[in-house]
């Protein structure tokens, strides 16, 4: 049996690629304050010497360079510009928990907001990739690329929706 919808009331909207890209930017948000907490704490004897364990148990040696070429780069900042960074790295996490919620509760903002965010960073990735491909970094700009575009059709056809909605309501009155 198929419920009696108001003709003039736009259908509801589909949440589920929004919570799926919601749940990525949790993830991402996850990561990045795990990062900064790191970063906070970099100079305490325990994390510097849990940070040599990771590098030292990552199962691929160009992961525990990585690793080890970040924390010989952060040992030679003094400890203010570290928790610089550190701040900054949760100021980014805020940003992702932000969307995150955001896309969960299918909220407009926050699709303009991630198409804002997101496409920013495509061209710093582009140059990224170029100057030094990695898988990582590919699928990366590709999976950005994949979630502003998507927005972008999301939008574009709400907008299409709205816009046939008013010229219907004009022509009725």
């Amino acid at each position: 049996m198929r419920a009696v919808t108001d003709p003039q009331l736009p259908p509801p909207r589909s949440l589920t690629v929004l919570r799926v890209i919601a749940v990525f930017k949790f993830l991402k948000a996850a990561l990045v304050i795990a990062t900064a907490l790191a970063l906070f704490n970099f100079y305490n004897p325990i994390v510097t010497k849990l940070l040599y364990r990771l590098a030292h148990d990552l199962p691929y040696l160009f992961e525990q360079r990585l690793v080890q070429d970040a924390i010989a780069f952060l040992s030679g900042m003094s400890p203010r510009h570290v928790r610089i960074i550190s701040a900054a790295a949760f100021t980014y996490a805020a940003l992702f928990l932000v969307e995150g919620v955001g896309l969960w509760m299918g909220l407009l903002w926050a699709e303009i907001l991630t198409i804002i965010a997101t496409s920013s960073l495509i061209p710093v990735e582009i140059y990224e990739l170029h100057r030094h491909a990695t898988p990582s970094r590919a699928l990366v700009l590709v999976g950005n690329v994949v979630i502003a575009a998507y927005l972008i059709w999301r939008l574009r056809r709400e907008l299409a929706a709205h816009r046939a909605q008013v010229a219907r309501t004009a022509r009725s009155d």
